[in-house]
């Protein structure tokens, strides 16, 4: 629309030339040529002080032609950002003209009766606006045609002469397009309302400080598209809602006794197969959850599904429990590394302005069960709580250390289940246990633990190598700790391996998990 926008926007410079101004006779010009908006004939001092900004200001016969009140009208007309002030025509003291010229705004005299410029003048302007309604029609129409929100961003941008555009949620922006002017902006933003019942959200255009764009007719401009932006917004989000029930009810699944085994998609065959999911596929599993104990009353899924669509727009982001999870195919290594980079360079800052944090699932050569790779992720990132609001924290990184952030048993026991999988599955698992948890107690001592345990100190010692080949990091002070977390609770359900209850089931109810 840069056409439109420039041929309607009127000046002072250009009425003088070829328009209503042209019967004046400027007495003071300013250097920059002021914008048009509107006209207004006063015959009270005190009516200019109501009038908006960009007004021509038109002094009726009966204020006089000089002496001062012209000198309060101009100073009144300053204070209010007034286009220009035209008086009637007469012989004007240099004191007056140099009022003008200090304060800085236009002065002209008219010749004749001041009523007639103001009327001519009237008639312009609504002949603009007249023009500046049909291009918002057409405009209108144009914007309706569009379905999805970065189309409709692009059309408003578009209109705009390419300058850029957001949808904003408490100054968090969700999408853009558009070209960010590099100098100081003119920021205008229209209320776009809401995508449920607690999401506000808001248009946002910023135009170059020095641009030439009628500002009123962008503000018209976002107002017009604000409907057609919501509804892209909300066909958007009903879309990904629909997409995402294979992973919502993925997550459902892993909540269950016993669904985070290995037989878990053997079991479940049938089912992953009709809800799209490829056995033996390998996935990287994102979870998102608020950084506190006690989540806002905000609803954040639709502002968070627009965020995820800079990650990884093709997987979709199921609201669940607790959170919000999205499963991303990573056949490769580097895959799960770009994602979680992706995450903080592009996700960081808007998660830690909306108080969430992210976890991330590690990455293996050999493709685990997908309700392993969910949890994972689920205690990465409410061990992230700890590091503050908008950290990212993938389970690589954190390991048996993920131990030292609860104090549940039920959550001890995961991270067992997922970070000492050899162990787990070893079939002398509970001697190895004991001996280990045992030589911990006894602050590394053999001969103590060995006593304890009844056992001769050479067996002890076969049992610690055997943990070491299990996986179980005994080298490592600054995991120590964890592991004897660990144990302890390994060693309580003894004998036998017991299925421990998934820990999140009950969170809802209990406050003891996580700390």
């Amino acid at each position: 629309m840069g056409r439109t926008m420039k041929d309607t926007r009127l000046d002072v410079a250009g009425l003088l030339a070829h328009g209503s101004l042209r019967g004046t006779t400027p007495l003071y010009l300013t250097p920059a040529s002021a914008l048009v908006e509107s006209v207004v004939l006063v015959s009270h001092l005190e009516a200019i002080q109501r009038v908006r900004p960009n007004t021509v200001v038109v002094l009726s016969a009966e204020m006089g032609s000089g002496g001062w009140l012209v000198s309060a009208a101009l100073r009144h007309a300053w204070e209010r950002r007034a286009s220009a002030v035209v008086v009637a025509g007469s012989t004007y003291s240099s004191a007056v003209i140099g009022l003008a010229e200090r304060l800085g705004i236009t002065l002209l005299a008219a010749e004749g009766n001041p009523a007639g410029v103001a009327l001519a003048l009237a008639a312009e302007i609504g002949a603009a606006l007249s023009v500046m309604d049909a291009e918002l029609a057409r405009f209108a129409r144009a914007v309706a045609k569009d379905s999805a929100l970065p189309d409709v961003l692009k059309t408003i941008s578009r209109e705009l002469d390419g300058v850029s555009v957001s949808l904003e949620h408490d100054g968090v922006i969700l999408a853009s397009t558009g070209t960010a002017p590099r100098d100081p902006a003119k920021v205008i933003t229209v209320d776009v309302g809401a995508v449920d019942a607690t999401v506000p959200s808001a248009l946002t255009a910023r135009l170059p400080a020095s641009g030439v764009l009628n500002l009123r007719l962008v503000r018209s401009i976002l107002e017009v598209a604000a409907p057609s932006v919501k509804a892209a917004w909300l066909l958007g989000n009903s879309r990904d809602t629909v997409r995402a029930v294979p992973t919502a009810a993925l997550a459902r699944l892993s909540q269950g006794q016993g669904s985070s085994g290995k037989d878990f998609e053997e079991d479940h065959r049938h089912l992953l197969s009709q809800l799209g999911w490829r056995r033996h596929e390998r996935y990287a599993a994102v979870w998102f959850c608020h950084s506190g104990l006690h989540t806002p009353a905000n609803d954040l899924s639709a502002v968070l599904r627009l965020l995820w669509r800079k990650v990884s727009p093709r997987s979709p982001l199921a609201e669940v429990e607790d959170g919000w999870l999205a499963l991303v195919p990573a056949a490769h290594q580097a895959i799960a590394a770009q994602l979680e980079l992706r995450l903080k360079t592009r996700l960081q800052p808007s998660l830690a302005e909306l108080g969430l944090v992210a976890g991330l699932s590690r990455w293996a050569e050999e493709a685990p069960p997908l309700p392993s790779i969910i949890q994972e992720a689920r205690l990465a990132a409410v061990s992230a709580r700890s590091a503050g609001q908008g950290t990212v924290l993938g389970f690589t990184g954190l390991g048996v250390t993920a131990a030292t952030t609860f104090i549940d048993r039920d959550a001890l026991a995961l991270v067992a289940e997922l970070t000492l999988p050899r162990l787990m599955a070893s079939p002398d698992r509970e001697a190895i246990v004991a001996a280990v948890a045992a030589f911990l107690d006894h602050r590394g001592s053999v001969s103590l633990a060995a006593a304890a345990l009844d056992v001769h100190r050479n067996t002890l010692q076969a049992r610690l190598g055997r943990a070491r080949e299990l996986g179980v990091p005994l080298d490592n002070p600054s995991q120590l700790l964890s592991v004897h977390l660990l144990l302890d609770v390994l060693r309580a359900a003894a004998p036998g391996k017991q299925a421990f209850k998934d820990p999140y089931e009950t969170r809802k109810d209990s406050h003891e998990f996580p700390v």
